[in-house]
């Protein structure tokens, strides 16, 4: 009984064992496809080919965008990216770089795959140097019909702003200090400028520009999510006169403290 029971277990350990080995070849087969398709569609989408866009799109093509919304039809897509991708490429050109380590691919049972991950989009505009423009997840819907590998639904949502000033290192400052900061403000362009002071940053309202102040030094601070510092002008008795705006290092406004 007990070697019935022993040869019993073993066979069943050995199933399991060469199951999980052929799911893992499977697997990987997968994987190695879908990159391959993937990687051409990229360099399609990178180079502005529409032969290459409409070989691996299929017809009933469902494109959601969190910015621009739902786009049907390969038809629809081409003609938006001929538009977009390809009328002004001499003086402006976008490029799509997936960010290594997000990719994952999974199986979808009788139909082909999920690719998802994030991305970034690089801009060239009149020849100047490329600059990164925005980040994204995205999610794409393969299917394998007739031998061939088609997109039929693509989502491509959470665009923001790439981080800014990321060689910049926040420092601590004490409330009291911060406090001096906040108030109204007069600004030519934007007109009235409120700061308030917010989990030891200072948040900095303009009509419907709200942005996060983070300190660099006693009166220096910095955004994440814009290339702007902030650096604020105080007289000979420590009170605030102004506040400085530079973009990308350049003055863009001087707010005068109410």
């Amino acid at each position: 009984m007990t070697k019935t029971i022993l040869l019993f277990v073993s066979l069943l350990l050995y199933t399991v064992l060469l199951n999980s080995q052929n799911q893992n070849k499977f697997d990987q087969k997968l994987e190695t496809t879908i990159t391959h398709h993937d990687s051409i569609f990229w360099k399609g989408f990178n180079t502005c080919n529409l032969e290459i866009l409409k070989s691996y799109i299929s017809d009933d093509l469902e494109f959601y965008h969190d910015k621009n919304g739902l786009t049907k039809g390969a038809e629809t897509f081409l003609k938006i990216s001929k538009k977009n991708l390809c009328s002004s490429r001499e003086n402006w050109k976008l490029r799509r770089k997936a960010i290594e380590g997000s990719i994952k691919i999974y199986p979808i049972n009788n139909y082909g795959a999920i690719i998802s991950g994030d991305h970034q989009f690089y801009i060239t505009e009149h020849n100047k140097p490329e600059y990164l423009d925005g980040v994204a997840k995205f999610t794409h819907v393969w299917r394998l019909k007739d031998g061939l590998w088609k997109m039929t639904r693509v989502l491509s949502y959470d665009h923001k702003a790439p981080p800014q000033n990321t060689d910049k290192k926040e420092i601590l400052l004490p409330n009291n200090l911060l406090n001096t900061f906040t108030g109204e403000y007069l600004a030519p362009n934007s007109g009235t400028v409120i700061i308030t002071k917010k989990d030891a940053k200072l948040q900095i309202k303009a009509g419907d520009m709200l942005v996060t102040a983070h300190p660099l030094s006693k009166s220096l601070f910095f955004s994440k999510e814009a290339p702007l510092t902030f650096e604020f002008i105080k007289d000979h008795k420590g009170n605030v006169l102004k506040m400085i705006i530079r973009e990308q290092g350049n003055i863009v406004e001087e707010a005068l403290k109410k």
